[in-house]
């Protein structure tokens, strides 16, 4: 087991890690707090109005902690992939498994934390710089669309579910493409969703002779049709938690498919 994974040479690998990278992380904080704020700005002013609803700052919010998570975990991996430092950290005291739960929690737990830490904190300081001048400001919680639930799933879940293939195809996409990964990336992931609306909506258009009123943003959610002046929903029985069945292994593929290139690179 020590092979695989030791917690004291875990914890080392840590703080060899952070030693190296905290400065790097620090000035990321500083980036992402001003792309926030540059965010925000820009969609305040975009509207007449003197408000701030919650809508704006939930858009904002997704931007800024989605873009971000991208970015940071397409980077992740990429010193591995450089010629002067990938032997280097191929080399270090740990196993393949240690490094990569390492990229893992640092790009999906530490950014996590630490962009939500930041947004909110950037949040207040620029909402009360707006009440101030007189703008009516909302709580951010007042955004109750993300708990409305339709068809036995709310947006929060959905959410949640593409953040997290976010971060499997950047992790995969880190390990990957050794030059301009994050535009690699970007460029197959939209590719992906492209083929996957494609090829969905040439399927449905074969199997039904009705009118698509609104295709699935995922697989396997509801489909509906209108003909006759009638909607109709086409759907599987329990179709939440086949959805969140094929969710976590897509992600799971994704995940161990990049643990598996990261011990390739050993090899």
């Amino acid at each position: 087991m020590s092979q695989i994974f030791d917690l004291n040479r875990f914890l080392h690998l840590v703080g060899s890690h952070f030693r190296k990278n905290l400065k790097t992380y620090l000035i990321s904080c500083v980036v992402f707090a001003g792309v926030t704020i540059g965010l925000f700005v820009l969609v305040v002013s975009s509207y007449r109005e003197e408000a701030i609803v919650a809508g704006k700052q939930f858009f904002v919010y997704l931007i800024v902690i989605y873009a971000g998570l991208f970015i940071f975990t397409v980077g992740v991996f990429q010193p591995f992939q450089r010629p002067r430092e990938g032997p280097f950290q191929l080399m270090l005291p740990a196993s393949g498994f240690e490094k990569f739960l390492l990229g893992w929690l640092v790009s999906l737990v530490g950014y996590t934390i630490c962009a939500n830490v930041v947004f909110f904190v950037i949040r207040y300081a620029v909402l009360q710089y707006y009440a101030a001048q007189g703008y009516e400001v909302s709580g951010f919680l007042d955004y109750d669309r993300i708990l409305f639930q339709q068809n036995g799933i709310s947006m929060a879940w959905v959410l949640a579910a593409i953040y997290l293939f976010l971060h499997s195809f950047a992790l995969y996409g880190s390990l990957m493409f050794r030059k301009m990964a994050v535009l690699k990336t970007a460029l197959a992931l939209l590719l992906v969703v492209l083929a996957y609306w494609v090829v969905n909506g040439m399927l449905y258009r074969s199997l039904f002779q009705l009118d698509i009123q609104q295709t699935p943003l995922l697989p396997l959610m509801p489909l509906f049709l209108q003909g006759d002046g009638m909607v109709y929903q086409v759907d599987i029985p329990d179709w939440p938690y086949w959805l969140l069945a094929l969710s976590i292994a897509v992600m799971g593929l994704l995940w161990v498919a990049s643990y598996h290139k990261l011990r390739e690179k050993e090899g």
